[in-house]
């Protein structure tokens, strides 16, 4: 009885897969999707699978945050720490998100990236191999063919052409990637706190459910490269 008593007690807190636990894992990241993706975006790729946010510290302000605390004064950050450590990672191809792409990471365009690849090649190099290179390269970069006899304020200015060339082929849709974490609830799963993850950037939030809804509430923590 011992067993059972504290797996009800900690169940509430963990992002499951029962129905109604995915119904609120549905309606939440709907509210995220809303928040985090451009509007005008017709489509967006998600990475397939959640992560799990190992925050060991809530990064706030408690006066920028006043308001939210004295409107939700039982709302404890802190609370949600142990049951993150029982997240588990979800598959969003088993939830309908509207407008998402979802693909595995290493299928997601890469346009973004803390980091620039730029892979030269030989100016001999047939253009049917650098096309094809160019169609499967994932990484946030891009491919060209250079003259050896080339100085190399004139291979930058290749470079750089290229660059500009590669931005202006893709749909702003295309040069962005989504993350997002496993939700953790709180006990009455009246709050979440999720995270989203792009290349360059990434935020870790307070949902509130109000009526059926789940509405943004606060930012705990943002980052950016």
């Amino acid at each position: 009885m011992t067993k059972r008593f504290l797996i009800l007690i900690v169940l509430p807190f963990i992002a499951g897969t029962t129905f109604g636990q995915k119904k609120d894992i549905r309606q939440l990241v709907q509210a995220v999707v809303e928040k985090a993706v451009p509007p005008e975006f017709t489509y967006f790729h998600l990475v397939d699978s959640s992560f799990i946010s190992r925050y060991s510290t809530i990064y706030y302000d408690p006066l920028e945050f006043k308001t939210f605390y004295k409107e939700n004064p039982r709302f404890d950050a802190e609370a949600f720490k142990a049951a993150n450590d029982n997240a588990k990672k979800i598959n969003w191809n088993k939830f309908k998100i509207p407008r998402a792409r979802i693909n595995p990471y290493e299928k997601i365009p890469h346009y973004e990236g803390q980091f620039w690849i730029t892979t030269l090649l030989p100016w001999s190099t047939p253009d049917s191999v650098l096309e094809e290179k160019r169609r499967h390269y994932n990484s946030p970069g891009v491919i060209l063919k250079v003259n050896e006899q080339w100085t190399e304020a004139q291979q930058n200015e290749a470079i750089q052409k290229e660059r500009e060339r590669y931005a202006s082929s893709l749909k702003p849709e295309d040069k962005k990637y989504f993350a997002i974490s496993t939700p953790v609830f709180s006990k009455d799963r009246r709050y979440a706190i999720i995270e989203v993850q792009t290349a360059l950037e990434g935020w870790c939030q307070v949902y509130k459910k109000v009526g059926r809804k789940w509405v943004y509430q606060v930012t705990l923590s943002h980052r950016m490269a």
